[in-house]
């Protein structure tokens, strides 16, 4: 099964949010880079290598792109190669666009936040409510996984590689029919400038907009 890359892109994007504003927890080294991560972030950016691959690590898709968050809810993500496509979430809307095929969804934060693990996002007190947190051994880094407590979630286990320091490496992510997201991080900066234009989305002229 290939996923539409919309669908998958949206659902790593919201994936990487419930995870990078996570709360304090059980103390651990994986958890305590964790902290060290988010102590004191505002905003954060990063270039990405993306890598899809079945359950037999076929690879089914590999893409290039660019992430930009600022807290609490507003987030850029951009799909350079092979495929164009935009995620926006500018606070009050989630912004997803395709410009091959010109078209545009938009829906409020409230319902988006009702339906997928962004509402970590404004809700990060309940994330050990949600998944069970757990350390495992990884090459060169500090791994925490996620296992989401229901089973009505799109994805059966999350993992963040950090650095002893807090430097986050790579995001990896399960769906229930198996296939695996891997994004390795590059060029990542910690509170960056950003400006409000950063987390705007303009349909351009000729964009079908839908509002589901």
């Amino acid at each position: 099964m290939n996923p539409n890359p919309a669908t998958r892109s949206l659902a790593v994007l919201l994936a990487l949010a419930s995870i990078l504003f996570a709360p304090p927890g059980v103390a651990g080294e994986g958890r305590a880079a964790l902290e060290r991560f988010l102590d004191g972030l505002e905003t954060f950016s990063a270039e990405f290598s993306q890598t899809l691959t079945d359950e037999t690590d076929f690879v089914l898709q590999e893409a290039e792109g660019r992430l930009s968050l600022a807290l609490p809810d507003r987030m850029r993500w951009e799909l350079d190669v092979p495929f164009e496509q935009s995620i926006v979430a500018d606070g009050e809307n989630l912004w997803t666009y395709d410009p091959e095929l010109r078209q545009a969804t938009v829906r409020p934060m409230e319902q988006a936040l009702g339906a997928t693990p962004l509402a970590l996002l404004t809700q990060p007190h309940r994330l050990d409510e949600r998944f069970e947190v757990i350390e495992e051994a990884a090459p060169e880094a500090l791994r925490l996984v996620l296992l989401p407590k229901t089973r009505e979630a799109d994805f059966t286990r999350l993992e963040l590689d950090l650095t002893g320091e807090g430097r986050l490496l790579a995001l990896s992510f399960q769906d229930v029919f198996g296939q695996r997201t891997e994004i390795r991080l590059r060029e990542t900066r910690r509170n960056p400038s950003l400006g409000p234009a950063e987390f705007q989305f303009n349909p351009p002229p000729g964009t079908d907009v839908y509002r589901p």
